[in-house]
C-alpha cells in the first residue's frame, strides 16, 4: 500500500483507536520518502516521544536498532539487546516500540532471532522495521509485518502491468462489496488472470532459455544443457509467478486503503477507481481495515505453501464476501 506519512499516520491512528493497530509494520521509503518522519510521529502519538530525528531519539520506552560494526549490518546481539525490554510491563496506555533501522541489513542469524519476537509479539508491542530495499528481507519476516510503502514525494502512483489487468475485475467487485456472489466471480478472475499470466511467464522464460543453449552450446548436446537447466527454469518461473501474484493483492489493499483513508478524510488522496468514495462512505472504517486484514492473511497464508485454491476461497470470501 502506498501512503504519504500523513495518509499512513491517519490510518494507523485510527487503527490504534479501534484497537486494531498491527503489531508489525514495515515501512518502505527513505528519508526524503518520509519513513523516519513517520516513525518519529508515532513514537509522539503513541509515547510522547520528541526529537528531530531518530538518530537522536532516546524514550524509555522506546529502543532502536541500527546497523554497527565496519560491515554495518544487524547483528544477533542486537536483537537480542532489546529482548529484556520487551519483556516488560508497561502502563495499560503505553506502547513498547522497537525502530529497526536499515532491516534489510539483518544478518542470517538475526533475521532468523528476530522473527521469533514476530511470531509471538509481546503485548503492547509495535516493531517498526524501514527499508529502502525489502527484497532483501525474509519472506517469513515480510509475511508477519503490515507494508506500508511511502514513495518519494513528486512520483504519482503507478500501476504494474498485472495490477492493471486485474484492475476491471477488482473494479466491479468492488461495486458489490459485501457480496459472496461477488467474492466468487472475482476469485474466479483473479485465478483465470493467473493461469494465464503463469502461461506467459512460461513460455517467456522457456524461450529465453532455449535461445540461450543455442548460442553457447557450440557443438554439445543442447538437451542435455535443457535437461541440467530444468530445475532453474522451474525455480525461474515460480519467483517470477509469486511475484506476480503478490502485486495483484497489493492492488487489493491499496484499494481498501484509500478508501479507509477517504473515509477519514485524509488530504491528498487520488482513488485509483472513483468507486472508492462510495465504499468509503458505505462501509464502517472497522470493516475496511477488517477485510485489509483478511488480505494480508491471504498473503501469509500463501506464503506458506497452503493449497492456493482452497487459500484463495477462503482469502475473497473474507475480503470481498458478507461482512462478518
Amino acid at each position: 500500500m502506498s501512503f504519504t506519512p500523513n495518509q499512513a499516520l491517519e490510518l494507523l491512528k485510527r487503527a490504534h483507536v479501534t484497537g486494531r493497530m498491527p503489531h508489525a509494520l514495515l515501512l518502505v521509503g527513505d528519508k526524503e520518502a518520509g519513513a523516519h518522519t513517520l516513525a518519529l510521529r508515532l513514537a509522539e502519538y503513541l509515547d510522547g516521544a520528541h526529537a528531530e530525528s531518530l538518530e537522536h531519539l532516546i524514550h524509555p520506552l522506546v529502543r532502536i536498532i541500527r546497523p554497527g560494526s565496519k560491515i554495518r549490518t544487524i547483528t544477533i546481539d542486537a536483537v537480542r539487546s532489546v529482548e529484556p525490554f520487551l519483556s516488560l510491563r508497561v502502563q495499560p496506555e503505553e506502547t513498547k516500540l522497537v525502530i529497526v533501522m536499515e532491516a534489510d541489513r539483518l544478518t542470517d542469524d538475526s533475521a532468523n532471532a528476530f522473527l521469533k519476537t514476530l511470531e509471538e509479539p509481546p503485548p503492547q508491542t509495535l516493531i517498526i522495521l524501514i527499508t529502502e530495499m525489502p527484497g532483501r528481507l525474509l519472506p517469513t519476516i515480510l509475511s508477519r509485518c503490515i507494508r506500508l510503502d511511502l514513495p518519494t514525494p513528486g512520483t504519482k502512483l503507478h500501476l504494474g502491468e498485472t495490477q492493471k489487468r486485474f484492475l476491471p475485475a477488482l473494479k466491479e467487485a468492488l461495486r458489490e462489496l459485501g457480496s459472496d456472489v461477488a467474492a466468487l466471480a472475482l476469485r474466479a478472475d483473479f485465478q483465470a488472470l493467473m493461469t494465464e499470466l503463469r502461461e506467459e511467464i512460461t513460455e517467456r522464460i522457456s524461450s529465453t532459455l532455449k535461445a540461450e543453449a543455442k548460442m553457447i552450446a557450440e557443438g554439445t548436446d543442447i538437451r542435455d544443457w535443457e535437461a541440467r537447466q530444468k530445475d532453474v527454469t522451474t525455480a525461474l518461473i515460480e519467483t517470477e509467478y509469486l511475484g506476480t501474484r503478490a502485486q495483484a493483492l497489493e492492488l487489493i489493499s491499496l484499494c481498501l486503503g484509500q478508501a479507509v483513508l477517504l473515509a477519514v478524510h485524509a488530504p491528498d488522496v487520488h482513488p485509483v477507481v472513483p468507486e472508492l468514495a462510495e465504499i468509503a462512505a458505505k462501509f464502517t472504517v472497522a470493516d475496511l481495515l477488517r477485510r485489509m486484514r483478511a488480505v494480508e492473511e491471504l498473503k501469509k497464508n500463501l506464503s506458506f505453501n497452503v493449497q492456493e485454491a482452497l487459500a484463495l476461497d477462503a482469502g475473497f470470501t473474507q475480503i470481498i464476501g458478507t461482512t462478518l
